[in-house]
């Protein structure tokens, strides 16, 4: 994100779901090629109501069918049915709960084969006797997975795998981008049973109380969420969701003892297990969900799990023991997972946090559009919806562009110098696309014209011309160096959507848009600034960032990013 690095977290598993973080990892087991006959006789005695008919046929797929397993719901029980049923239907219901709750698998209208020793072990055992498994670091391995998959594909039909529900939950206890419109009080006495550990969880409020979306939330989706996670600044987010007080005020008669029991596993390094899917956790990287500063330079992950282990996948593959031996290793390391854990340094404080920012921005991109790095003063709340203050600072930001390429071109006009047809028609284009983007922001349908096939507009920007004898060109960008901005008498003709340089006569300047959306080029001056000016340097050690790029890795992490934004990048779409 542009203010850092988020991730749902083991702390996440235990506030929103609620499932268990300790015990025996969810590796691979071997199944054999007669598991659907073997369901079928398994099943074929389960005692349901008169009225239900009989058994449909198991259909031909990749694993337990939905719609068969629906035929033994609980409701579909004989009231004084034998035990061997409700097992077989408690079976039947943990299959459903793996395949198209916890572990979805992207469209498919089955569950993994592989989930079934699970459920029948579980479903068998007795009530003092229930194998532990780790079922919520294999939740949160498998959106891994599924995030690490989705993202990089471009085909048409790729699709997430895992668990969407935790990513939903996630957001909208953290971020105003979709939120649903809940009952924010707390806890009613109805949401908590007989046990004392049985009772909500924090994820329940959104769940269970939740209203339709109102036609604002219907129109202004995917495209416009897009837009404010691009914007998104640390002010939006809600950092601690489950501080004592957010606690408190949700849930009145508390939390189940059972969500922080293992709380030493939430700061663990070892590596996540689910089937043969084998994840980092790094809460390391987002330390500040927890309270504490964030450490930088971040560690390499490559150096616990190769990328051989991680690129397993069963596609084209037979279910057999080789996979079971592979993941073996990692299966016993979570045994220990306990001993692994990051060890915070100091509490989170704002300096520490622009401190960080400092070393993190210029090793990601950290924006493809405007944000405004100094936003209204907001605290953020779970009750937030849309955020209608980044719209107005979007289009004042806008607004202030247009104004000065305008003046730009008359000024241009008056001298003489006036445009050639391409160059019209660029900042024609550019115009109507500020002007498009304004009005999306506000929520308008209005669409940008499709441009002539007959005009290729310039894809850079016009400048005086200048001696190259005299001179040199320099691309700005955020770094450590000594650059300058440019001299008023030799101010650039800037595309509209691109970026704002400093113009003597605009009084209001959007900040952080010139750092974080394009990089015009700039005739260097014996006089610059200094990005680190005003940061105590001699207690930090800021040496990699001259030579040593190689502490992050990744494609989706900070090292897979350009340093800098490219022309693609600049051009993206608001």
């Amino acid at each position: 994100m542009p203010c850092g690095e988020m991730a749902p977290t083991l702390q996440d598993i235990s506030y929103l779901p609620g499932l268990p973080i300790a015990g025996t990892a969810v590796g691979p087991r071997v199944v054999p090629a007669s598991w659907k006959d073997d369901l079928e006789i398994r099943f074929a005695g389960i005692d349901r109501l008169d009225d239900l008919g009989a058994l449909e046929p198991h259909p031909n797929a990749q694993g337990p069918a939905k719609a068969w397993l629906l035929q033994f719901k609980a409701t579909s029980l004989h009231p004084d049915t034998d035990d061997e049923s409700v097992r077989r239907s408690l079976e039947a219901y943990l299959l459903w709960l793996f395949g198209f709750i916890m572990f979805k698998n992207g469209t498919s209208n089955s569950v993994d084969k592989v989930l079934i020793p699970y459920a029948r072990e579980i479903a068998d055992a007795p009530e003092d006797a229930v194998p532990l498994w780790s079922w919520g670091s294999a939740v949160l391995a498998a959106p891994y997975r599924g995030l690490c998959d989705a993202c990089s594909k471009d085909e048409s039909n790729a699709r997430f795998q895992g668990c969407a529900l935790l990513l939903q939950l996630w957001s909208y206890e953290r971020l105003a981008v979709g939120r649903p419109i809940v009952d924010h009080r707390g806890y009613e006495a109805q949401y908590y049973g007989q046990h004392d550990d049985d009772g909500p969880t924090m994820g329940t409020l959104w769940v269970c109380s939740r209203e339709d979306l109102t036609n604002e939330q219907a129109r202004r989706t995917y495209p416009s969420f897009v837009v404010a996670l691009h914007r998104l600044v640390a002010e939006d987010v809600i950092w601690e969701p489950y501080s004592a007080a957010a606690v408190g005020s949700r849930a009145l008669y508390g939390l189940s003892s059972l969500y922080t029991s293992n709380e030493t596993l939430w700061y663990t390094t070892a590596s996540l297990v689910y089937d043969i899917y084998i994840e980092p956790h790094c809460p390391h990287r987002a330390m500040r969900q927890f309270g504490y500063a964030q450490q930088f330079p971040v560690p390499r992950v490559i150096d616990r799990v190769t990328p051989q282990d991680h690129r397993l996948s069963r596609l084209g593959q037979r279910c057999s023991g080789t996979w079971v031996t592979k993941v073996e290793p990692y299966v016993e390391a979570w045994d220990n997972a306990h001993q692994d854990v990051v060890h915070p340094v100091a509490p989170h404080t704002d300096w520490w946090y622009e401190t960080f920012l400092t070393w993190y921005r210029p090793r990601t991109r950290c924006h493809v559009m405007y944000a405004d790095t100094q936003p209204v003063p907001h605290e953020s709340s779970s009750t937030d919806a849309y955020a209608r203050h980044r719209d107005e600072a979007l289009a004042g930001a806008i607004c202030c562009q247009l104004q000065s390429n305008t003046n730009d071109a008359l000024e241009r006009v008056r001298g003489g110098n006036p445009f050639t047809p391409d160059e019209q028609l660029q900042r024609l284009t550019a115009a109507n696309a500020s002007l498009v983007s304004m009005m999306h922001a506000w929520g308008s349908p209005m669409h940008q014209p499709p441009i002539p096939p007959q005009y290729t507009a310039p894809s850079c920007s016009y400048m005086p011309p200048i001696d190259p004898a005299s001179t040199s060109y320099t691309p700005m960008h955020p770094s450590p160096q000594h650059v300058t901005p440019m001299d008023p008498p030799s101010m650039s003709y800037t595309p509209m959507g691109t970026s704002l340089q400093p113009q003597s006569s605009m009084p209001y300047q959007p900040m952080g848009l010139a750092t974080s959306m394009s990089f015009t080029p700039i005739r260097p001056q014996t006089t610059g600034f200094n990005l680190f000016e005003g940061v105590q340097d001699h207690q930090l050690n800021f040496s990699d960032l001259e030579h040593d790029q190689h502490n992050i890795i990744g494609a989706s992490q900070l090292g897979g990013a350009p340093l800098f934004p490219t022309q693609e990048a600049t051009q993206t779409p608001v």
